[in-house]
């Protein structure tokens, strides 16, 4: 918050109408962390638990901090068994390539399987997918946006919804971590 706050002047507050803010930060951040790599970590784990913050402050949802390192943190969800590391998007953000301006598939890439990829269940991965291929391609500075990964797990969460009341069944789930454990079976 303080990086933020004294590159651009305004102070973060965990909402979600702050991270336009942070979208432009990680803008210019791009360009010093290709110069100095090694501020890339710092960087990304300080934007990315900030994201991180804000999601988990506006949908009930914890995190689930294996290993000292933020970079593999991960949001896991109460409602809609859904997982996604901040940290992991922002670094991706911070490192892609100069100023690509291809239109991205929301839906394609962000459930793609990698690393800053959303997880969800496999029956609601289906529904989410065709909830944002119905959405138009967005520019490469819009898809790595924080601003726009936060309406693409508000959308992906009323996608589950929808289909869960269509369904006849309850609309939020009761979640918690250990739903999420990884086991071997």
């Amino acid at each position: 918050m303080r990086f933020v706050e004294r590159a651009l002047g305004v102070r973060l507050d965990y909402r979600p109408e702050t991270l336009p803010v942070l979208d432009h930060y990680l803008e210019q951040a791009r360009g010093a962390t290709s110069e100095r790599v090694e501020a890339l970590p710092v960087v990304a784990h300080m934007a990315g638990v900030y994201f991180g913050e804000v999601i988990r402050r506006r949908h009930a949802s914890w995190w689930r901090m294996d290993g000292e390192d933020p970079t593999y943190w991960q949001l896991e969800f109460e409602s809609v068994h859904l997982a996604f590391s901040p940290v992991i998007f922002v670094r991706e953000a911070l490192s892609r390539g100069p100023g690509a301006e291809v239109g991205r598939d929301l839906a394609e890439d962000s459930l793609s399987g990698d690393p800053a990829a959303l997880d969800l269940d496999e029956d609601d991965r289906e529904v989410v997918a065709a909830r944002l291929a119905e959405l138009p391609q967005v520019s490469e500075n819009e898809y790595y946006a924080p601003s726009t990964r936060l309406e693409v797990i508000d959308i992906a969460l009323d996608a589950v919804r929808s289909r869960r009341l269509a369904a006849g069944e309850e609309t939020d789930a009761a979640l918690d971590p250990g739903d999420y454990e990884r086991g071997d079976d």
